[in-house]
């Protein structure tokens, strides 16, 4: 057999089957175009040294790597679909008498031509996009940089060893897939249907748990980093959850569906309710794919345009003034400090308004109950202490223009974590009484979203006892008015500025260049985040069309038995409809539920990043859902169609 045998047939089988290849082959195309994309941009933003090059680069090149990673079952699953549609036209060749050593020859060809223009393609296309994409990186950091166009060989390297690996291992899966089975059997595969499966109430029961267990953990967390700890087994525990109700549960539903006889002998239930429940077993891991993918769309849209859309929010909540000096405390620091900060302001002509001092005392602690036994802080977080920050009253008065008032040994509290049990709790050797709550102290610096508590003490003689044993800091915040054009040199040195008989501070940095900081952090993850959702998305419009594909091709045959024993093509046509209708927003529906149940641990863990307004994220995750069941609905009509035009009923029957 000649050589040129095997290449033109395969490039024959490509040409014949575009409507197979062509989405399979955009899809991979977009894929490898968006990983190019990442690792390219992480080596120009190394290349630039613009500020904060590092921390991007790092953000960046783990983003491609995790894009990476899930491209692989990606890909994976959609060649499952092509193989599925594959079958019987392989059985053919057997059974006209090519081996399956031949056969393996023609998947090989197939397999290199559509690895070669998908990687080709993917390349090419993320070169040229690329570039764009930086700049417009750029601009969501808020940093100058000029266009240079330049196709970094790393990347492009990078590219061709991952996804010639993924293809050549998908390539070996599906010959070992021809290899054990017989021409027969591949030639009667296509049309080889499910079993009706068994009702399995047992893992009905266990998917309902695994569901409810996961919800649970969303709604009972109360401090981010328990929900940091907690997220990602809440997550496996919703997926299978998931998992287990659309393959059983739905069997289950469709069955006690079938019972009802007023619902179940209609023609169009009739026909979707047995055509679902014959090939379910099946049918159901798809949908389950498609919520959790839709799923991972709506939590990673919401929380990144929520993030990108409250840095100011995030940053007022760092800096309620603009400059914000930190110091550890002393007799002669207040003065030292003031003096100082006057003295800056003034050299670069500015004057200090709306100026604000307070102490606070802070170090962790281990909770047995109500007692809070201290220790000093060693710099490593434990996830199983307690910080507690102390200020006087008279400063929380100032601070957050209170009028309250507290006798001996009692004390205003906040908590984050497991609420106190009784009305009293102790500080080391200190018992207090809680006189009442109070907000979210947003004035304290150091204040984390972790199990924490902030304690308003009577007087300074309080703070002084419990310094001992904790750290000591002094704070003073000001705003300043002057000249814009001399911001730059006042940020400069202010830094510089404040070093004193204290030694080193701790901190002393502004809002404007803090400002830089949060939107390079902020703009990069909104940046990443649109391209996981780029992701999701191919994966799920791509599973979606191959599942009406290989659905259509089933329900055909089927459905033109309708056609002859006397169904209408208005009957059929509806039958088809809503047993569309049903596969396809069942998912949907599921995944706003899931995303519904995560509104509270996601809510926690986005004050980590200081974003602590609600209403805020409440709207972009309505926006999200909005935006996303219209593009799911521009999905449904397209690949409905094809699925229409696969079955297509005889419009001329009665």
């Amino acid at each position: 057999m000649k050589t040129a045998f095997y290449p033109r047939l395969a490039w024959t089988n490509i040409r014949k089957n575009n409507n197979i290849y062509l989405p399979y082959l955009l899809a991979a195309s977009l894929i490898v175009g968006l990983y190019y994309i990442l690792r390219s941009i992480a080596v120009m933003v190394l290349q630039s040294k613009i500020e904060g090059y590092g921390h991007m680069y790092e953000m960046l090149k783990v983003s491609a790597t995790v894009c990476g990673i899930l491209s692989f079952p990606v890909l994976i699953y959609i060649n499952s679909f092509i193989m599925k549609q594959r079958k019987r036209e392989f059985g053919l060749y057997g059974i006209l008498g090519l081996g399956k050593n031949h056969i393996a020859f023609v998947v090989c060809w197939e397999g290199f031509f559509a690895a070669f223009a998908s990687i080709g393609c993917g390349i090419l296309g993320g070169a040229l996009l690329s570039q764009l994409l930086f700049l417009i990186l750029m601009h969501l950091v808020r940093l100058p940089v000029s266009l240079q166009f330049q196709i970094p060989l790393v990347p492009v390297a990078a590219t061709i060893v991952l996804f010639f690996g993924v293809f050549a291992f998908t390539l070996v899966m599906d010959i070992i897939s021809i290899w054990r089975t017989n021409p027969a059997d591949l030639l009667r595969s296509s049309h080889q249907g499910e079993k009706e499966p068994r009702s399995r109430r047992i893992l009905t029961v266990l998917g309902i748990l695994t569901l409810g267990a996961g919800y649970l953990i969303s709604w009972s967390i109360r401090s981010p980093y328990d929900a940091l700890g907690l997220f990602f087994p809440a997550v496996l525990l919703v997926i299978a959850g998931t998992f287990l109700l659309f393959i059983s549960g739905s069997i289950v539903l469709l069955k006690s569906l079938r019972k009802n006889k007023k619902f179940y002998y209609r023609p169009s239930n009739f026909i979707a309710v047995s055509g679902m429940l014959y090939r379910m077993k099946r049918n159901a891991a798809g949908l389950a794919n498609i919520c959790i993918l839709s799923t991972c769309v709506l939590v990673t849209l919401s929380s990144t345009v929520c993030l990108f859309l409250g840095e100011e929010d995030s940053l007022k909540q760092s800096f309620p003034r603009q400059v914000l000096v930190e110091s550890s405390n002393g007799p002669e620091v207040p003065a030292f400090v003031e003096k100082a900060a006057r003295s800056h302001a003034q050299s670069h002509g500015f004057t200090i308004e709306n100026s604000i001092s307070f102490r606070e005392v802070s170090f962790d602690s281990e909770r047995q109950g109500d007692s809070f036994i201290l220790f000093k802080p060693d710099g490593f977080f434990n996830t199983g202490s307690f910080t507690i920050h102390c200020l006087a009253l008279e400063d929380y008065q100032k601070l957050a223009g209170s009028q309250a008032a507290l006798e001996p040994n009692t004390a205003l509290l906040w908590i984050a974590g497991e609420p106190l049990q009784k009305e009293s709790f102790s500080l080391g050797n200190f018992d207090y009484q809680v006189a009442a709550s109070i907000p979210r102290p947003n004035f304290i610096r150091n204040l984390e979203p972790v199990n924490a508590l902030v304690a308003i003490l009577p007087g300074q003689a309080d703070l002084d006892r419990l310094a001992e044993q904790g750290l000591d800091f002094f704070f003073y915040e000001y705003d300043i008015s002057g000249p814009e054009e001399n911001l730059d040199a006042f940020n400069q040195t202010l830094a510089e500025n404040f070093k004193g008989p204290n030694g080193k501070l701790y901190y002393a940095k502004s809002v404007y260049t803090a400002r830089d900081d949060f939107y390079q952090i902020y703009g990069g993850l909104f940046f990443i985040g649109i391209f996981f959702v780029a992701l999701f998305l191919i994966a799920t419009v791509i599973i979606i069309y191959y599942k009406q594909i290989t659905e259509g091709f089933e329900d055909s045959t089927r459905f033109q038995i309708m056609e002859r024993i006397g169904m209408s093509h208005r009957e059929i046509r509806q039958a088809i409809h809503k047993q569309i209708l049903l596969v396809f927003f069942l998912p949907l529906g599921t995944a706003i539920i899931h995303i519904a149940a995560a509104f509270p641990v996601l809510r926690l863990l986005l004050l980590i990043f200081r974003m602590d307004n609600v209403a805020l994220f409440l709207a972009c995750t309505a926006g999200s859902i909005l935006v996303f069941a219209a593009f799911y609905f521009i999905v449904y009509r397209l690949t409905a169609r094809t699925y229409y035009k696969i079955v297509k009923p005889n419009p001329s029957a009665k």
